[in-house]
C-alpha cells in the first residue's frame, strides 16, 4: 500500500494584501534589514532578516518588501528564537505572515504578562506565507511580546515570518481552531465534501476534551461533491463539538453540516460494480485480515469512511457466504494514539496461544504514527467487535521507515507462528509462540525480483505441485509494475520455518499482468485448505482521480491459486474461485467460427448493463497475429491482442471511454509475456468498469479498469494474416 503523498497547498489562495492603513502599527516588517527589536538566540535565523532564500532553501513567496525572518539558516537541523522586545497591545488584532514547516516545534507565540496566550504554526508545509491574525481585544493595553521558534531539526524543520502588524482590521482569511457546537439529536452529523479540496484536520470534542481520533476531512470549500456522515447516536441529547484546527472564512462548507437520522446517497452510481466488492460508501484499497469463521469469510479492507480519497485508514469490514452476496458492517477498527490503521491480516487462535481466549480472531495490523509498529486485537464475537491489546505495539523497529502489512500463519512444522512483514524492499520473517512477542528469523529480497519500489502486502503459503510442497511468497510493489504503477511479483522456493529459499526461476514473475490487481493476499483458516486470493482493483498512478463519487476502488473477484507450468517453467495459475459461476442466468452462444479478416457481433446482449462474461476457445491455425475488441454505440472500446510472434498479448484502453483524468491512465498498451500455443481457452469477465481476463486457466491473467460511457454490447474479431477458428463462444449475463 502506498502511503506516500504530497500535500498541494494552493488551494489556499493567496490573499491580497492591502498596504498599512494610517490605523496600523508595525511591530516589525523586517525592512530595516536588522533584528534591532529581536533578542537573537541560537543559529537558526542568522544575525539578519533574509532577502532570499538560503542555500539549499526552496523559492520563498507571499512576503511583503525585501525581507523576511527565515530559521533555514545552516539547513532545517540549525535551531533558535527571535523574541521581541516588549511593546504594548493598541489594536483588536495582530495580522502576520507565517509559513515553513508545520512541526510541533515551529511556531510563532504571544506572550501576554507573562503567558502564553496564542501559538500559531504555519498551515501548510511550504515555503509560501499565510496571513493569520490573533484577536487580541481582550489584552488591550497590555504589555506583550512574540516568540518565534524553531526547535526542530530535520526535513521542514524552519519557519518563516513577515509583516507583524498591530490593526483594527482581521486581515487573514483563515480561522485557525475553529469550533462549531451541536446539541446532538439524530444519529448523524453530515458533512459537505468537496472531492479535490483540500484536508481540514478535524476531533469531535465534549466538554474540551476529544472524544474521536484525528479526522481529515475535505470539508466543502466552493461546492458539495457528496456528503459523508459522522455517526454521533451516542452522544444523543448532549453537546458535543467539532474543532477545526484552521478554515477559510468563505468555505460554504461549515454552514452546510447538518444533523440527520438517515444516510441517503446514490449507491448504484454508474460505475459501480455489480459483482464485485467495493465499499458501501468512502475509499478503499488494501484487503486486510481476510479469514474465514463460523461460516463466513471475513474481508477487512484500507477504508475511509470521511471520504473517497486515501486518508483517515481504518479497516472497514464485510463478510460473506458465497462470494458473490456481502454483508457491509461496521468499521473494525479506527486510529487511536499509535497512528492510523495500515494492512494486516487477521487468525483464528485455535489453541488460546495469545490467552484472549480460544478461537479468538485475532487481528495482526500496522499503527502508522511517528513510527510504522505492529499491534495486535482481539474478537470474541466473530469479527464485529475488536478489543485492542493493551501492551501495544508488539514489535518495533526504527531502522525501517517502510515496517508494515504483517501477514501471519500457524506452521505446523515449527510449531509458531510465522509473520511476513514487508520492510522497505525486503521482507523479513518472524517467529512468535502468542502472537506478543516476536522473533526475527530472517530477511528475503536483496538482489531478487523488482526494486523499482517499496515493497509492500507480503503473503507466504504452501501449494502442492505434482505430489511436492511448494512455498509461494507474493510481493506487491510500487511503483515498479511491468506496466507501471503498482503490481504484485511472486517468488516459487522453500521455506523450513526460518528462511525462504527462491528456485530458480526467470524473475520478477507476476500474478496478474494488468494494470489493476495490487496488494493482494489469501483468505486464512479457508475450508479444505483451500487458496482463495483478492487484491485491489486500481494503481496508485491514478487511483485518486477515478471518476467515481460517492465510493472508489473495488476488489477483484476472488481467485483459486494453483500451481501450474505454462509451457516454459512453473508458475502461480490464478482463477475465478468456482462459486462466481452461481453469477450467471440467461445466455446467448454462438455456432464455432472462423475468422479470415474480420467477424462482427453487434448484439452481445439485450438490455446489457454492463455486467457479464464471455467464454470462447481461440484455436490458432496460421496466423502469428489476432486478436478482438468490445465496442459500444459510441466507438469506445477495449482490444485485445494475441501478437504470438513477438511473444506478447496486450490490452489496448487508450479508447475505453472515459480517460483523461489521469495522464497515467492510459498512455500506453499494458503489455504481458505470451507463450505461443495452438489453442487459448479464454474466460473473461466484464463489470462496468472492470476487465478481467484469464487465459489458459489463469496461466496469464491482466485485470484492467475502464470507463465506457455506455456498456460495451459488440464484439469484433481481427486477423492479419491466415485464419483462427471461435469455438464454444458463449455470453453470459452476470447478475447477483
Amino acid at each position: 500500500m502506498n502511503k506516500h503523498f504530497c500535500i498541494s497547498f494552493i488551494s489556499f489562495a493567496m490573499i491580497t494584501l492591502v498596504s498599512c492603513s494610517s490605523s496600523d502599527k508595525i511591530i516589525d516588517d523586517f525592512e530595516s534589514g536588522s533584528f534591532s527589536k529581536w533578542t537573537v538566540e541560537g543559529d537558526a535565523f542568522g544575525t539578519m532578516p533574509n532577502d532570499k532564500p538560503e542555500p539549499g532553501q526552496q523559492e520563498i513567496i507571499g512576503y511583503e518588501g525585501k525581507s523576511f525572518a527565515d530559521s533555514f539558516h545552516g539547513g532545517d537541523d540549525s535551531r533558535g528564537t527571535l523574541t521581541s522586545s516588549p511593546f504594548t497591545i493598541e489594536r483588536d488584532f495582530i495580522n502576520f505572515l507565517i509559513g515553513g514547516g508545520i512541526s510541533s516545534d515551529v511556531y510563532m507565540s504571544l506572550e501576554v504578562e507573562g503567558q502564553n496566550v496564542f501559538i500559531s504554526r504555519p498551515i501548510v508545509e511550504s515555503e509560501a506565507l499565510h496571513q493569520l491574525s490573533w484577536d487580541v481585544k481582550n489584552y488591550k493595553g497590555k504589555k506583550a511580546v512574540i516568540k518565534i521558534v524553531d526547535n526542530q531539526r530535520g526535513e521542514w524543520g524552519h519557519i518563516l515570518v513577515d509583516q507583524i502588524v498591530m490593526s483594527n482590521t482581521d486581515k487573514s482569511n483563515i480561522m485557525v481552531n475553529y469550533k462549531q457546537s451541536y446539541k446532538i439529536d439524530k444519529k448523524y452529523l453530515l458533512i459537505p465534501i468537496e472531492d479535490k479540496g483540500p484536508v481540514t484536520k478535524v476531533h469531535l470534542q465534549q466538554d474540551g476534551k476529544n472524544i474521536s481520533p484525528l479526522l481529515e476531512i475535505r470539508i466543502a470549500q466552493t461546492k458539495t461533491d457528496y456528503w459523508v456522515p459522522i455517526n454521533v447516536e451516542p452522544y444523543k441529547g448532549q453537546q458535543i463539538t467539532l474543532l477545526f484546527d484552521l478554515v477559510k472564512k468563505t468555505d460554504i462548507g461549515f454552514s452546510l453540516i447538518n444533523q440527520s437520522d438517515t444516510f441517503d446517497f446514490d449507491y448504484n452510481e454508474k460505475y459501480r460494480p455489480d459483482y464485485h466488492f467495493s465499499p458501501y460508501y468512502g475509499w478503499t484499497n488494501d484487503p486486510n485480515g481476510m479469514v474465514y469463521h463460523n461460516g463466513e469469510y471475513h474481508l477487512y479492507f484500507q477504508h475511509n469512511p470521511y471520504g473517497s480519497m486515501w486518508g483517515n485508514m481504518h479497516w472497514g469490514h464485510a463478510v460473506t457466504k458465497d462470494f458473490i452476496k456481502w454483508e457491509h458492517l461496521p468499521f473494525a477498527l479506527e486510529p487511536d494514539s499509535l497512528g492510523t490503521m495500515f494492512s494486516g491480516s487477521a487468525v483464528i487462535d485455535k489453541n488460546n496461544t495469545a490467552g484472549f481466549g480460544k478461537d479468538a480472531m485475532i487481528a495482526i495490523y500496522t499503527s502508522a504514527g511517528k513510527i510504522q509498529s505492529q499491534c495486535i486485537a482481539y474478537s470474541l464475537d466473530n469479527g464485529r467487535t475488536f478489543t485492542k491489546y493493551e501492551n501495544n505495539p508488539v514489535l518495533t523497529d526504527a531502522n525501517y521507515a517502510d515496517f508494515r502489512d504483517p501477514k501471519v500463519f500457524w506452521h505446523n512444522a515449527s510449531n509458531q507462528w510465522i509473520m511476513s512483514l514487508a520492510t522497505t524492499q525486503t521482507i523479513t520473517f518472524y517467529s512468535s509462540k502468542n502472537l506478543k512477542e516476536w522473533t526475527r528469523l530472517s530477511e528475503f529480497g536483496d538482489g531478487i525480483g523488482d526494486h523499482g519500489g517499496v515493497w509492500e502486502c507480503p503473503d507466504l503459503i504452501p501449494l502442492t505441485y505434482q505430489g511436492k510442497t511448494k512455498w509461494v511468497l507474493f510481493v506487491s510493489i510500487n511503483p515498479g509494475g511491468p506496466n507501471g504503477g503498482s503490481a504484485t511479483q511472486y517468488f516459487i522456493g522453500s521455506f523450513d520455518g526460518k528462511k525462504f529459499i527462491p528456485d530458480d526461476l526467470p524473475y520478477p514473475l507476476w500474478i496478474d499482468y494488468g494494470c489493476d490487481n495490487y496488494a493482494g493476499v489469501t483468505w486464512e483458516n479457508t475450508p479444505d485448505k483451500r487458496h482463495i486470493f483478492i487484491g485491489w482493483m486500481s494503481n496508485w498512478s491514478y487511483t485518486n482521480q477515478v471518476p467515481t463519487l460517492n465510493f472508489r476502488n473495488a476488489m477483484t473477484v476472488p481467485r483459486d491459486i494453483k500451481l501450474a507450468d505454462n509451457g516454459k517453467h512453473l508458475i502461480v495459475a490464478n482463477y475465478p474461485v468456482k462459486e462466481i459461476d452461481k453469477l450467471r442466468t440467461d445466455s446467448v452462444s454462438i455456432n464455432n467460427f472462423e475468422v479470415k479478416t474480420k467477424y462482427t457481433t453487434d448484439k452481445l446482449l439485450d438490455n446489457n448493463n454492463g455486467a457479464y462474461e464471455i467464454e470462447m476457445t481461440i484455436r490458432n491455425t496460421s496466423t502469428r497475429n489476432f486478436g478482438f475488441k468490445l465496442y459500444n454505440r459510441k466507438g469506445e472500446s477495449l482490444n485485445f491482442v494475441f501478437d504470438t510472434e513477438k511473444g506478447q498479448f496486450i490490452v489496448d484502453r487508450s479508447k475505453s471511454g472515459l480517460v483523461d483524468f489521469s495522464n497515467n491512465f492510459a498512455s500506453h498498451s499494458i503489455n504481458a509475456p505470451l507463450v505461443p500455443k495452438e489453442t487459448y481457452k479464454i474466460r473473461l469477465l466484464i463489470d462496468k468498469a472492470s476487465s478481467e481476463i484469464f487465459i489458459n486457466n489463469g496461466e496469464l491473467v491482466q485485470t484492467n479498469t475502464m470507463f465506457p460511457t455506455e456498456p460495451y454490447n459488440s464484439i469484433d474479431f481481427n486477423v492479419d494474416g491466415g485464419t483462427i477458428n471461435i469455438e464454444n463462444f458463449r455470453v453470459y449475463r452476470l447478475k447477483q
